[in-house]
């Protein structure tokens, strides 16, 4: 696979693990939130790699303008589409080829053996040195359980009723673990033959060929929209509610916290790092049209 236009800038780091993120012209100001999240909750440097298929230069410009004096040492990896199979993305969806990319990091890094990978719809509200040293035993992963998953669902996959489904948001890759074993092959061609039953995009395709095999992670690590939707009973699911070190706006529409009907309790860390950015002056698109001069003031002010 040929990246053109790599611009890596590969240090000598104190963290075991470097970061990978996925990103399209469409999540600059998100992704940017999240660095800068991230920045702030680590203590050293780290590389950060921003794959991307769909990047202009103006938007790679800003991201870098954006984490000037951060602790994020940001790397572009241009990604070569022409191995995509045929994506299933519907009209309505709310992701885009960019959330596919990240099944190809195993080949696209061959000299590293681990990556931390991040969702760019999530903001880090803790110490992640834990993450950034792990090592991920002899499994392809370590992630946290998507609790959410019914037996039907993990079924329709081919997952028995007691294997566990992880969400994608959040992984610690083994990435020698995965070229060994051939499993972005795998991943790529169960997508290809069964796109009907990609409800979740790459996230189903991960889980349907890992089927459960993934070493579980504190769920502190990744603390998921949906966890605040139902009350919960699972203990460590609420201990980590109650100190969430990365907050994962799962779900699509007024489920992301920029947009102005968002009701997560954790809302304003978004907007408490868009302020850092010069996307401060951001309105959300379902703001009101009804006292919209009232309210855009209003917003931009107390940012709800």
């Amino acid at each position: 696979m040929t990246n053109r236009g790599r611009l890596l800038l590969i240090l000598r780091m104190p963290y075991k693990n470097a970061i990978a993120i996925t990103i399209d012209n469409n999540y600059v100001q998100h992704a940017c939130v999240m660095l800068l999240s991230l920045s702030a909750n680590i203590t050293e440097n780290v590389n950060v790699y921003c794959i991307y298929s769909d990047l202009n230069e103006t938007s790679k410009k800003r991201i870098v303008k954006e984490l000037k004096g951060s602790r994020i040492n940001i790397n572009f990896v241009e990604f070569n589409t022409a191995v995509l199979p045929h994506l299933p993305i519907k009209t309505n969806d709310h992701v885009s080829a960019a959330a596919f990319l990240r099944i190809w990091l195993p080949d696209l890094f061959p000299d590293f053996d681990q990556l931390l990978f991040i969702d760019t719809d999530i903001v880090i509200n803790g110490d992640l040195t834990e993450l950034l040293n792990f090592t991920v035993p002899d499994q392809p992963l370590a992630a946290i359980p998507d609790t959410g998953m019914s037996v039907e669902k993990r079924a329709s996959l081919s997952m028995a009723p007691d294997v566990l489904y992880f969400n994608s948001g959040v992984m610690v890759l083994n990435l020698a673990y995965f070229r060994q074993h051939e499993l972005t092959q795998q991943i790529a061609r169960f997508i290809d033959e069964y796109p009907e039953l990609c409800e979740f995009w790459d996230q189903d395709a991960f889980n349907a060929v890992i089927k459960g095999n993934f070493y579980v992670l504190d769920f502190k690590y990744n603390v998921l929209g949906a966890f605040y939707e139902a009350p919960q009973t699972d203990a460590a699911i609420l201990k980590a509610m109650e100190n969430p070190v990365t907050i994962h706006y799962t779900g699509g529409g007024k489920c992301k916290p920029w947009m102005y009907q968002n009701e997560h309790p954790h809302q304003g860390l978004y907007y408490k790092y868009l302020k850092l950015s010069s996307f401060r002056g951001y309105i959300p698109p379902d703001l009101p049209r009804s006292w919209r001069i009232f309210r855009k003031l209003k917003f931009r002010l107390f940012y709800k």
